[in-house]
């Protein structure tokens, strides 16, 4: 079993690249056989990324909280909100209205493409 207090962690720079505002990270798990990791991540305000996909990775993320406008310019509270976007689906481009702390999930290999 693993436990991991993650208030313990620092916020750290993600080591991807793609990011287009100061997003943080905190690494909860990884298994370095797989790629497979899973982090809290820290968005500020501001459009995070650009859209992109991830080939070789389900990705799973649980909003803990946060707030994102959507095209029509709707502010969208994403606090407790669950999403699964499948293997090379394209996402990303999300608009953070508000500070958002998300529980991110990646079952391979985060390697991106746009």
């Amino acid at each position: 079993m693993l436990m991991v207090d993650t208030k313990g962690i620092e916020w750290e720079d993600p080591p991807r690249g793609y990011y287009l505002t100061d997003v943080k990270q905190k690494v909860i798990w990884r298994d370095e056989e797989t790629g497979a990791m899973m982090a809290l991540m820290k968005f500020p305000v501001g459009v995070a990324d650009e859209i992109h996909s991830h080939p070789e990775a389900n990705q799973l993320i649980y909003c803990i909280e946060g707030e994102i406008e959507t095209p029509d310019g709707a502010k969208v509270p994403m606090d407790g909100v669950f999403t699964h976007t499948p293997k090379g689906k394209k996402h990303g481009a999300s608009n953070c209205t508000k500070e958002a702390i998300i529980l991110f999930y990646w079952d391979g290999p985060q390697r991106i493409e746009r």
